[in-house]
């Protein structure tokens, strides 16, 4: 149903080691390592620190974070963990931005992450613990309406921390650190999120995406391209397809409701983009997950 990678191995040799699967959702749990090189890709990305505590070095800028924290920072800016202590270990989790941008946060929160600021929560909840152990569980099963219930509750672990008492640690943008970012035009790219996801599920043109931002639609479409490793129009149906696969788990709305209110404007546009997506339809999606929920249920 959805793409995700488990137990993502860093090798700490290639700083593009998670290039080219920025549309997948990662997972991975592990005793805290050192990097040799800074690193970059296009997820949001969550670090949870149970029992250690981390140093990182984040475009060019020293971040210590304690033990008991969770943190979240947009990975495209290059990041390294230079130091660790304690016998803990870490939880990360990789959410592809699209999916991340579609789920609606408070704007003030997102912001702050698109413009490269790393959030780290005052403190972490008892339920933390249990709650990753959960999830790794359960995505080790490798079942779609299950791996579908893990990514709701990531969004509501986030949606929690949006609305909680979080540090900021602002990274600036001053020249120098510029230098050290091999992603340029992060501030078009920023404007541009903004504008497609406050209007996806409407009928959007390349040309109001990039006035958006003052660019030329040509050049608009090449810088996306670059940064995001997806084109415009890929990303918007990609937003409109997170939002119908909510709609289609969490509501009893008909699929040609679903359709218009994701944006998609026909239904038969839905169904082929659904179809050649996730290689089923609708329907049949709404019914496995109907029917792997309600056997959790009486397992329990």
């Amino acid at each position: 149903m959805l793409e995700w990678i488990n137990r993502i191995a860093f090798d700490s040799s290639s700083p593009l080691i998670m290039q080219g699967n920025e549309h997948q959702f990662g997972f991975q749990v592990h005793e805290p390592e050192v990097m040799a090189h800074s690193h970059w890709h296009g997820h949001i990305e969550i670090n949870y620190l149970f029992g250690c505590a981390a140093d990182y070095l984040i475009n060019g800028r020293r971040i210590s974070v304690p033990e008991g924290k969770m943190i979240i920072f947009w990975a495209s800016i290059p990041h390294q963990m230079t130091a660790s202590s304690g016998d803990g270990y870490m939880v990360n989790i990789y959410i592809p931005l699209q999916a991340f941008q579609a789920w609606k946060f408070p704007p003030e929160f997102v912001g702050l992450l698109l413009r490269g600021e790393v959030l780290v929560s005052e403190k972490l909840h008892r339920s933390d613990y249990e709650l990753t152990r959960q999830w790794e569980q359960d995505l080790q099963r490798k079942q779609a309406a299950l791996t579908a219930q893990v990514i709701s509750e990531i969004r509501g672990r986030i949606r929690r921390m949006a609305v909680e008492n979080y540090s900021r640690y602002g990274l600036g943008t001053d020249t120098a650190r510029e230098l050290k970012n091999p992603v340029s035009g992060l501030g078009h790219i920023d404007a541009m999120l903004r504008y497609i996801a406050d209007h996806y599920d409407q009928k959007i043109t390349i040309e109001q995406v990039a006035a958006a931002t003052g660019l030329h639609p040509n050049y608009a479409m090449k810088l996306f391209n670059r940064v995001m490793k997806i084109s415009i129009k890929q990303y918007i149906n990609r937003l409109r397809l997170q939002h119908a696969q909510a709609l289609l788990v969490d509501t009893d709305q008909g699929v040609l409701n679903i359709a218009i209110e994701a944006g998609f404007g026909s239904i038969s546009r839905f169904y082929d983009i659904f179809q050649r997506e996730l290689k089923m339809t609708p329907q049949a999606f709404r019914s496995q997950t109907q029917k792997m929920l309600a056997g959790q249920a009486a397992s329990h």
